[in-house]
């Protein structure tokens, strides 16, 4: 019995390129509200909870479900340097 219903392709996982999506996402100026509860320690729904109430600073592209913040608003409040990729 196969885990996938009938019809569906399966897709192939290319070896090494989830990796290559990490450092990709990590020279970027922009960071996810993941990298963000990272960065402070936090969960995933608190670090949700601060950009939407305005308390960290993102941006939200039209018709986009997903929040962007600036990798300098991250530095801001962990008070680290943000060194330019």
């Amino acid at each position: 019995m196969s885990k996938h219903p009938p019809g569906r392709k399966r897709i192939k996982r290319r070896p090494g390129r989830s990796e290559k999506v990490r450092a990709k996402r990590k020279a970027s100026a922009m960071a996810t509200v993941e990298d963000l509860a990272d960065a402070l320690g936090i969960g995933l729904n608190a670090a949700y909870v601060l950009v939407k109430s305005g308390q960290v600073y993102s941006v939200r592209f039209e018709g986009s479900r997903r929040f962007l913040i600036p990798r300098a608003e991250i530095a801001r409040l962990t008070g680290v340097a943000v060194t330019p990729a």
